[in-house]
């Protein structure tokens, strides 16, 4: 398949890949925007530098972002200009007028940003699919004043045919159009290798390796064949330990009158025989007779002391802890310390020297407390409805009739009474009733 061919099934990887980091970007605009976004399913197209076309989105707007980890790559995003201007409006929260909308710093660091949310979360997403991270650089938005420019641009001698990748964009309420999707090919490769790990080329590869594998016989691990290699084993190392017949037979003929001697039956056994069944004559042969009895005593004796150290260590642990338990109920039994306590001499709050002066002395030191004064003319109720009509010009009834006395709060308590007079071109108010004679301070 050429380079610049996809199958069917990588067609429509690409579009799943892209419609996953895309949702995650509609939710991101839909947070910062305030408003229902959604992105529908993508078109995915090959096409070539004669075939390509925006018509459609023209005046066009232009956001190149670059992948720096993870994906290697540009990625560039061709909006309509009434689209960008419709978006910037949502941010500002308030509309432009066509002849004013320019793309000026700010319009486009409103746009930059709206993409930087967007594009960051389907990094994010990607990041997640393709199981490493991908992060990319600050978008970079640009007015595109000429296809053809455009096209030398980014339809380059590497780049004949670019990978354009359609979306249908809405914004509840206040937009509904298209927008395109450039990547090369090589990025649309790289994430269709990252969709699928293997590859189709290895997973043929796997394939063919299992139906080898399937064809080999396996072989017996060595620890099956052991069991049947031991009885040879055992029989060489006991016919190593076996002494010769022959010498066996010198020595016994050697020996004096008074020790047995071998017959010649006995000579011909077989060596098997011999093996099986040791000699019993000579010093040598009774060490060897008694030796494996002496060594398994040995053992046993020593299991035997260590069963009993052990049963002692269990006895003197245990014993440890019936003390320690005995201790601690002796300590709680223990009566609680008697500590003796003195009381103190305090000074008598109704000392009779105290009365001696003048009780108004203490007010002194709350003369220059301040407080807040306030007067109120009148209340009324309103629903949130009528809160949210008001501006300017709007009247506002209260409940106080014209001429009525207003209300005197002191730190929001009401305490007195009284009727609104000029002073100096200052309102004031003559007080005419006292509600409270105890003025609250605090």
């Amino acid at each position: 398949m050429g380079a610049n061919r996809f199958s069917p099934v990588e067609i429509d990887a690409i579009g799943e890949i892209l419609n996953i980091s895309l949702g995650a970007s509609a939710t991101a605009a839909s947070t910062m925007l305030d408003a229902r976004v959604d992105i529908t399913t993508p078109v995915v197209r090959v096409e070539s530098r004669d075939e390509f076309s925006f018509k459609n989105l023209e005046p066009a707007v232009g956001v190149e972002i670059t992948y720096v980890d993870g994906l290697t790559g540009d990625n560039v995003m061709l909006l309509k200009r009434q689209d960008v201007k419709a978006i910037v409006e949502m941010l500002m929260g308030m509309e432009i007028a066509d002849e004013d909308f320019e793309l000026n710093e700010m319009n486009i660091s409103a746009i930059c940003e709206v993409m930087n949310q967007m594009m960051g979360a389907s990094a994010t997403a990607l990041s997640e699919l393709l199981g490493k991270p991908v992060n990319i650089s600050t978008p970079r938005s640009f007015e595109i004043t000429s296809d053809e420019q455009f096209k030398e641009k980014y339809f380059t001698e590497g780049n004949h045919n670019m990978v354009v990748i359609s979306f249908h964009l809405k914004i509840a309420g206040k937009l509904e159009s298209d927008f395109l999707n450039l990547m090369p090919i090589r990025l649309a490769k790289e994430l269709v290798l990252g969709f699928f790990p293997e590859g189709f080329d290895g997973i043929e590869g796997a394939g063919e390796e299992q139906t080898m594998q399937e064809e080999i016989p396996a072989e017996k691990p060595v620890y099956e064949a052991q069991p049947e290699a031991a009885p040879d084993t055992f029989g060489f190392v006991m016919d190593q330990t076996v002494p010769d017949t022959t010498s066996m037979d010198t020595s016994l003929m050697d020996t004096p009158a008074g020790q047995m001697q071998a017959s010649p039956e006995e000579r011909e056994i077989p060596m098997q025989e011999q093996s099986a069944v040791p000699p019993v004559t000579g010093q040598d042969t009774a060490q060897q007779m008694y030796m494996q009895p002496q060594q398994t005593a040995a053992v046993q004796m020593d299991s035997a002391a260590l069963s009993k150290e052990l049963l002692e260590m269990q006895r003197i642990q245990m014993e440890l802890m019936e003390q320690m338990r005995q201790m601690q109920a002796e300590r709680m039994e223990r009566k609680p310390r008697q500590i003796r306590v003195h009381s103190s001499v305090q000074p008598s709050l109704h000392d009779e020297s105290a009365g001696e002066g003048d009780p108004d002395s203490n007010l002194d030191l709350i003369m220059n407390v301040p407080v807040e004064v306030s007067v109120e003319m009148g209340r009324t109720k309103k629903l949130v409805k009528d809160i949210l009509e008001l501006n300017k010009g709007s009247l506002v009834v209260l409940d106080k009739l014209a001429g009525e006395q207003v209300d005197l709060f002191v730190n929001g308590q009401c305490i007195a009474k009284g009727d609104v007079v000029v002073v100096d071109d200052n309102f004031g108010i003559r007080i005419t009733q006292i509600l409270s004679e105890d003025i609250p301070v605090a």
